[in-house]
């Protein structure tokens, strides 16, 4: 299958350049999931600027799905983010437990 007649791309940079190629993709209005875990943190703060500027001039979105890992949705697409669910319970509330006798 081609990158032409796929709808998400997914992407693991290696050095800096290589987010041109990701912008390419965000400018098709392709889902792309970013894995930048292979890059040091100054490399990833670069990529994800770079990456950042290409979301913006398109209306796209960014959504940091993991540790290192952002997904750029296109504008006009639906998403949920399953893993950032509201918790049950204040978690600044202190849990203080009960014992029945």
């Amino acid at each position: 299958m081609s990158i032409e007649n796929s709808d998400i791309i997914f992407v693991k940079p290696e050095k800096f350049e290589d987010c041109v190629k990701c912008a390419t993709y965000i400018k098709s209005d392709k889902i792309v999931t970013i894995n930048l875990s292979q890059l040091d943190d100054k490399d990833s703060r670069r990529v994800l600027d770079y990456i950042t500027g290409a979301i913006f001039i398109t209306g796209a979105e960014i959504v940091n799905v993991g540790n290192k890992i952002f997904c750029s949705i296109p504008n006009g697409k639906n998403y949920v983010n399953d893993s950032q669910r509201e918790p049950s319970y204040n978690e600044e509330e202190e849990i203080i437990p009960t014992f029945k006798r």
